[in-house]
């Protein structure tokens, strides 16, 4: 028996709604700036958890892990 329900594909784009990925950039970016940790902007405690995990990506990537003077 065939589907009853065609696969209905929404046009409104609300699978790129998510703003932890924004706040997550945000945080990435001020860690690059080489702002202190204590300038996140946001008392959403979800917010604040994505700022801070952009923040700390950023930090970890930007590690000297060898001395290039070597």
């Amino acid at each position: 028996m065939p589907d009853k329900h065609p696969e209905v594909k929404t046009l409104d784009r609300r699978q790129f709604n998510n703003p932890h990925h924004t706040v997550a950039a945000a945080g990435a970016e001020a860690a690059r700036k080489g702002l202190p940790l204590h300038t996140c902007p946001y008392s959403h405690p979800a917010m604040r958890a994505s700022w801070l995990k952009g923040f700390a990506q950023a930090q970890q990537m930007a590690l000297p892990l060898f001395d290039a003077a070597d």
